[in-house]
């Protein structure tokens, strides 16, 4: 007699926001987003290995998003279903009973939040519904990673306590209660809260490798972009992430084709950057302006630094194009940066992702957000410039002027000593350019 066999994952559009709801502290709703899709990935990579091997067919039973959606994000090769019922026990129980009503007589439905299950794993649970009627997967939080059938059972999913240490005592007891018999598998761990991330670290081995993210934030940048992204990736990067603030013009599009991940947040800087450090996977993250470009080699540079016990560090800062008074610009910058440890954000920060996310990221500031986070850090450890420089553009020089600009810049750092507001800094910032602009 053949079988029909079935693997059913339940899983959800990575929508920031609605997805990982209890990592969103550790990594911000972006990065529980981004952390989601990758498990998923992995998850439906291990289905496709199983059927591969056996010919066992795969259904995504989805939340969130739609059909086109989920079929753009995970292919095409496999049937896709949205989710039906209250609670996670009805949306079992009618996945299950729409399985069977197509004619399965095996079927064993996952997560995709455990990235320890195998193929083999799998595998070895659709063997087991060849002698027991259940079979478990128990999880280490005391639910389950898995659980298979071979017909439908009543009321196994209703009364269960969801989301606590109780769900696979419960529903052994609720199994016993029909006299049904299970097997259980090797006990697994899901990553659920920031305890778990260790987890996926261990397994994966994606964040806690020599890798390095490169993060962009962008306002209207699609003149600027494109060289910033190229100068990025000649260093082999991880990735390139670029924040798009709202743009009006062509940023996004520019940023896509130049071949950066590009994500949409809310406008502001500190607010960017702490979202595209959210998505981030590598070890070490870098954050450049969208007017810099970073020097041939810039990653040997910033693992040199960091592996030698910095806490971070920034580039030499350079000017591209020439103006009068460009020199002295440099002169001054430069020494800031190395005799009082102050370099700026257009000087390309970089730090460990795990200190940037002990520190809290940037500090969600209309402007100086560089500044407080730059002497934060210098509270933390030891802050190194590398020997290379980055070249960022003349723009604001031309249009100002170098003392009318080195002005406004010194009046704004007083004010922040003096406990202006960082919202009236902002506001004084704004109107003096426009000012400098109009005359």
């Amino acid at each position: 007699m053949t079988h029909q066999k079935k693997l059913i994952i339940f899983t959800r559009y990575p929508e920031p926001g609605t997805t990982k709801t209890r990592l969103i502290g550790a990594l911000g709703a972006y990065g529980a987003a981004e952390l989601h899709r990758q498990m998923a990935e992995t998850a439906v990579g291990v289905a496709r290995e199983l059927s591969a091997s056996t010919g066992i067919a795969i259904e995504i039973q989805f939340a969130g998003g739609d059909d086109s959606r989920m079929r753009q994000w995970l292919g095409n090769d496999m049937e896709y279903v949205g989710q039906i019922g209250m609670d996670l026990g009805e949306r079992m129980d009618n996945a299950f009973n729409a399985g069977f009503n197509q004619g399965c007589d095996r079927i064993v439905l996952i997560g995709s939040d455990c990235p320890e299950l195998t193929a083999d794993i799998l595998e070895e649970a659709f063997k087991a519904l060849d002698h027991h009627p259940v079979v478990l997967g128990p999880a280490t939080d005391g639910g389950y990673y898995l659980i298979g059938l071979k017909k439908r059972l009543l009321n196994i999913f209703q009364d269960i306590p969801w989301g606590t240490e109780n769900v696979l005592k419960e529903t052994c007891k609720a199994l016993s209660s029909i006299e049904v018999s299970c097997v259980l598998l090797e006990q697994l761990s899901d990553v659920d809260t920031p305890e778990d991330l260790h987890i996926w670290e261990e397994t994966q081995g994606a964040w806690n490798n020599n890798s390095l993210s490169v993060i962009i934030p962008a306002l209207n940048e699609s003149a600027q972009i494109q060289a910033a992204i190229q100068s990025a990736r000649k260093g082999f990067p991880l990735e390139v992430i670029v924040v798009d603030g709202g743009s009006g013009d062509d940023t996004v599009q520019v940023a896509s084709k130049a071949g950066a991940t590009v994500i949409q947040s809310p406008r502001g800087r500190a607010v960017q950057m702490n979202a595209g450090a959210g998505i981030s996977r590598g070890c070490y993250l870098l954050f450049l302006h969208a007017d810099t470009r970073l020097p041939d080699g810039y990653p040997v540079h910033i693992r040199k630094i960091l592996n030698d016990s910095a806490i971070g560090g920034a580039f030499r800062f350079g000017i591209a194009q020439p103006f009068s008074g460009r020199r002295l610009v440099e002169w001054m910058t430069n020494f800031r940066a190395r005799h009082f440890l102050m370099p700026y954000g257009d000087q390309a920060i970089f730090i460990r992702r795990q200190d940037f996310i002990e520190m809290g990221g940037y500090k969600p500031m209309p402007i100086m957000e560089d500044y407080e986070f730059i002497r934060r850090l210098r509270r933390k450890g030891r802050i190194v410039i590398a020997d290379a420089t980055v070249l960022t553009s003349g723009r604001r020089w031309f249009w100002l002027g170098v003392l009318r600009t080195t002005l406004i810049n010194q009046l704004v750092i007083a004010g922040y000593h003096c406990g202006v507001a960082p919202e009236k800094l902002g506001k004084f910032y704004r109107n003096a350019k426009n000012w400098q602009l109009r005359c």
